[in-house]
C-alpha cells in the first residue's frame, strides 16, 4: 500500500526535500521514502529536521528527546534510528540503553530533557516548563513533534528498518 520512494522515483515536488534530507543525513531513510509520497507531508517533515539541526539544543539533546518520545509511541524503526543518532552525537551505550528503558539519566540536563519530554506525552502537553526556559522548551516541543510524525508514519505505515539501523532495533 505504501512506497518506498528514491529520488527517482518519487513525486517531482518530493525530490528537493528527499535531496535535502540526503544532504543532512547521508542517506534517504526508508521513513523519509515513505512520506515522500505526500510532497506536503515531507516538506513538512525536512523543514523541521533541518531547523532543528539549527537549534541550540545539542545533536545528542535532540536525540534524547528524540529517544523519550519514539519509546513512549513504541516504535522499534524510530528508537533504533534515534539510537544509532545518539552513538553518533557521542551518547554511550549506557545512556541509550537508560533512555530506551525509560530510567532516570545521571547527567543533570539531560534528564531535565527527558523528563520534561515524558511529561509533555504523558500529561498531553498540560504541563510547566520546569527547569527549561522559554526557548530550550519550545525546541523540545518542536523535536517532539518532529518524532512523533516519524514514529505515527513508522509505525502506520510499517516501514522496514533501514540496514544502518538494524543492529539497534
Amino acid at each position: 500500500m505504501f512506497t518506498v520512494h528514491t529520488a527517482s522515483t518519487a513525486p517531482a515536488d518530493a525530490r528537493n526535500a528527499l535531496a535535502a534530507l540526503e544532504r543532512n543525513i547521508g542517506f534517504i531513510p526508508n521513513l523519509a521514502g515513505t512520506i515522500a509520497g505526500s510532497p506536503a507531508a515531507l516538506a513538512g517533515f525536512v523543514g523541521l529536521q533541518s531547523a532543528l539541526r539549527g537549534s541550540r539544543l545539542s545533536a545528542l539533546e535532540r536525540e534524547v528527546v528524540g529517544l523519550t518520545v519514539s519509546r513512549f509511541n513504541a516504535c522499534a524503526y524510530s528508537l533504533a534510528a534515534h539510537s544509532r543518532f545518539a552513538a553518533a552525537a557521542g551518547g554511550s551505550p549506557e545512556l541509550i540503553d537508560a533512555l530506551r528503558a525509560g530510567s532516570v539519566l545521571s547527567d543533570a540536563r539531560l534528564e531535565s530533557l527527558r523528563a520534561f519530554a515524558a511529561a509533555v506525552l504523558e500529561d498531553r502537553g498540560h504541563v510547566t516548563a520546569g527547569e527549561l526556559d522559554a526557548e530550550d522548551t519550545l525546541e523540545v516541543l518542536a523535536q517532539i513533534a518532529y518524532t512523533t510524525l516519524a514514529n505515527h508514519v513508522a509505525n502506520v505505515t510499517e516501514v522496514a528498518t533501514d540496514d544502518a539501523f538494524a543492529a539497534l532495533v
